[in-house]
């Protein structure tokens, strides 16, 4: 009874979030004036608190998306007028755009976007006796554009997003092959066409993304709720027998999760000193829909960043202790990233607790969609998050 009374606590507080603040771009007011007022409740409570100002280049996170179809579109213009070279080098040029800012989420294209202020937020619970180590719980409180693809034919998104990139790509094999064989008249005439015939499916591609805002409630402001509300729970047992001995709690909500863990990146170089004092955790939440499809992830962005496989074990294994239904497994490429992929790049220890089915294609229906209200969150999900985490952390403080 008492988990199930924390997660309707979580809630009680994400129903009040998204009506006082609606959808929340980071970078824009609504997500700012989030961000202030889950301080406050931070401040209600917690023995610390901070509040870190940080610039994001908004829209660039995605930009790669239509620098792909108007590379593609250009090549295709080139190889008609019998130019493969220049669609080779546009081409390569593409690709290695999409390589580096999606793939790696590195900031190539951030300068050529608006500068924007973005605010990340959070509270730090001291424990009863000497501080040992540091347990981190966050979400983030900003949510994403509607990804049209989401809502039109869902379940041809893998298609059009992975299989543009894979026309993209066959592209430049075409180039290529204009090139070694450009006295062949029959080719000049043969590829050309089969590369315009390629755009049908990388031309969509330019209206991937909407300028409508999702209400973002199980993407992801549950997850700021429910560190807010297990740090309050821990607070509140300070002076009882049951106090955590020797675990720090510090509970985040990161700003510009959905412009490439801009927030998480930008809290992991403000606190470093902070997070290598002492043996620091991170239990990162995200996606919190269903109870039948959580998981903890032992890599994160991409594949290419590896999270703690003994603490993603250790948390699933304390799921199965429970009788819940949990699983490990890494983040699939081309499937993006997690905020505790920037804080496992500095050594914090860290996995992500998700919700949902994590592939291309069997996401949950409201993700990133207008639809991403509270009334499709699993109350049952959140009560089981708030248990693996309480038992766990408690297992441990030591």
């Amino acid at each position: 009874m008492r988990y199930e009374t924390l997660a309707k606590d979580v809630f009680t507080w994400v129903e009040q979030k998204i009506k006082q603040h609606g959808p929340r771009l980071a970078g824009e007011d609504p997500s700012r004036n989030a961000a202030d007022d889950i301080y406050k409740d931070l401040e209600s409570f917690s023995d610390s608190v901070g509040k870190d100002d940080f610039y994001i280049h908004q829209g660039a996170f995605l930009g790669w998306i239509r620098i792909l179809v108007l590379a593609y579109l250009v090549s295709v213009v080139f190889l008609w007028l019998k130019m493969p070279l220049f669609s080779i080098i546009l081409t390569i040029s593409a690709i290695l755009i999409l390589v580096l800012q999606f793939f790696l989420y590195l900031p190539l294209l951030d300068r050529f976007y608006p500068k924007k202020l973005s605010r990340n937020v959070y509270g730090i619970i001291e424990p009863k006796e000497e501080v040992k180590r540091q347990v981190i719980l966050s979400g983030h409180h900003d949510s994403a554009h509607v990804f049209n693809f989401f809502i039109h034919q869902p379940k041809l998104y893998n298609l059009r997003t992975t299989g543009s990139i894979g026309i993209v790509i066959f592209l430049l094999v075409l180039s290529m092959i204009h090139l070694i064989f450009k006295d062949v008249v029959i080719l000049n005439l043969i590829i050309p066409i089969i590369a315009s015939l390629g755009f049908l499916l990388v031309g969509q591609m330019w209206f991937f993304s909407s300028k409508q805002v999702s209400p973002g409630a199980g993407d992801n402001l549950v997850a700021s709720g429910v560190s807010l509300v297990l740090g309050k729970h821990y607070q509140a047992l300070k002076d009882s027998d049951t106090s955590l001995k020797h675990t720090r709690i510090i509970m985040i909500s990161f700003d510009a999760e959905e412009e490439g863990l801009r927030g998480a990146r930008a809290f992991a170089r403000a606190h470093q000193a902070m997070l290598r004092k002492v043996p620091t955790t991170m239990i990162n939440m995200d996606c919190l829909y269903d109870e039948k499809e959580l998981f903890f992830l032992t890599s994160d962005l991409n594949n290419f960043v590896k999270l703690d496989h003994k603490l993603a074990e250790e948390l699933y294994q304390t799921g199965n202790s429970l009788g819940f239904k949990t699983k490990t497994q890494p983040l699939a490429f081309l499937t993006g990233g997690t905020d505790a992929a920037e804080l496992a790049k500095i050594g914090v220890s860290a996995t992500t607790i998700i919700g949902m089915p994590w592939t291309n294609d069997q996401r949950s229906n409201v993700y990133h969609t207008p639809n991403d209200t509270l009334d499709h969150v699993n109350l049952e999900v959140v009560k089981q998050t708030i248990e693996i985490i309480d038992t766990w952390i408690r297992k441990t403080d030591i």
